[in-house]
């Protein structure tokens, strides 16, 4: 594929690169098949251009997603990224190749990406959405239809139920439950119950997520069961690794399936779409390398016929959230979304603006520059940690 291209060469150039660590509590503990967690951990880019403006990008490493640790990431926002940003033309390259163990440094890339893009569009006062759709030529919606859908761990049933019921309240009718064990069933079983008048009437949609916990069998035997259920799409049945499967197992699945995991640049997704491995795509910013790689995968799905899901590392600061904001009003045709949750999942948030969806899912772009977010700074520096101050 071509890579999307976006020369700065107009603009101020980065002359400081000051890197953080974060560890933000969440509300709830949050399970699923790879992992369960109860405080997010990721990193922050403070990225000062020469006219000193700055922009702010964040990145979330996961070991079971890009292979990426906090530490490696840093490492690699130090040793491979930060000489970028002082170039000619800082993105032309956009995240390094994964390695053959599997690692891909995508949040990396994507926390200084999105610090000099912020930083670029605040120069041109500009929002970061208005500054894309000029510079890549690509059309803009003034406002987001799409509505957040409620995300419900893996939980016993009663305290699935009423988170369930909760959401349902609060006017989400998009809903997605993760699933793998056995014990899962229950909550599944009730979820349908009190979801399935509302699904037959397509007035609401369940999926499910297996995060890569399924063999081939067990994936064969659960999507054909769910899908007589009326599951709108069971997201990553098989794990990152077993891609070869996937066209057969799409095949025999009798529901459609969505890939989260295996999705995560873009020529190895343009195999994924040429061989049919699945119906729907689970974009994340973070995971798929900053928001020109997830622009990229998302015209590559519109070309390929693959419906488009926008979700989100669990425990994204407002950064993050409003990075998707810039996405959501630039590819029009996401189906399901799955972000901006902020101090609904968050104990405290990393910047001043309320970033979290309003009733029904709803959400609004955000009128400032760039990203249209600042940092609260009493919060910043009690819940962040400076790894490197980086002159270039």
């Amino acid at each position: 594929m071509t890579r999307l291209r976006l020369p700065l060469l107009d603009l101020p150039k980065p002359r400081l690169l000051r890197l953080y660590k974060y560890r933000l509590p969440l509300r709830q503990y949050f399970r699923h098949a790879a992992a369960a967690r109860d405080v997010n951990e990721g990193l922050i880019v403070r990225l000062e251009l020469s006219n000193g403006v700055e922009g702010l990008g964040e990145g979330i490493p996961r070991p079971y997603v890009t292979g990426e640790t906090v530490a490696s990431a840093a490492d690699a926002v130090e040793q491979l990224y930060a000489p970028r940003m002082a170039a000619a033309d800082p993105l032309a390259l956009g995240p390094v190749e994964g390695s053959a163990e599997g690692v891909w440094h995508n949040a990396a890339w994507c926390a200084c990406e999105l610090a000099l893009l912020d930083a670029a569009a605040r120069s041109e006062n500009l929002t970061l959405a208005v500054f894309l759709a000029q510079r890549l030529i690509r059309p803009l919606r003034p406002k987001i239809s799409q509505r957040v859908a409620g995300v419900l761990s893996a939980e016993a049933p009663d305290v699935l139920m009423r988170s369930l019921r909760r959401m349902w309240w609060f006017g989400l009718r998009d809903f997605k439950l993760k699933v793998a064990a056995p014990e899962d069933r229950e909550g599944l079983r009730a979820a349908l119950e009190y979801l399935g008048p509302a699904v037959a009437k397509r007035q609401a949609t369940l999926r499910v997520d297996a995060n890569g916990g399924w063999s081939f069998d067990q994936a064969r035997q659960e999507c054909r069961r769910l899908g007589q259920l009326g599951i709108a799409a069971v997201e990553q049945p098989l794990r990152r690794g077993d891609e070869a499967d996937l066209p057969a197992l799409r095949r025999e699945a009798g529901a459609p399936i969505m890939l989260d995991e295996s999705l995560l640049e873009p020529r190895s997704a343009a195999r994924l779409a040429a061989a049919g491995a699945a119906d729907f795509w689970n974009l994340r910013i973070s995971k798929n390398g900053g928001l020109l790689q997830t622009l990229e995968l998302a015209d590559l799905a519109r070309s390929s016929n693959i419906g488009l899901m926008l979700g989100a590392m669990v425990g994204e600061s407002g950064i993050l959230a409003a990075a998707a904001r810039v996405i959501l009003q630039l590819v029009p045709e996401i189906r399901f979304l799955e972000n901006s949750y902020g101090r609904f999942l968050l104990e405290e948030d990393l910047v001043e603006q309320r970033t979290r969806f309003g009733y029904g899912g709803r959400l609004a772009p955000l009128p400032g520059p760039g990203l249209g977010v600042s940092l609260d700074l009493e919060v910043f520096e009690r819940l962040t940690e400076k790894v490197a101050q980086i002159l270039l």
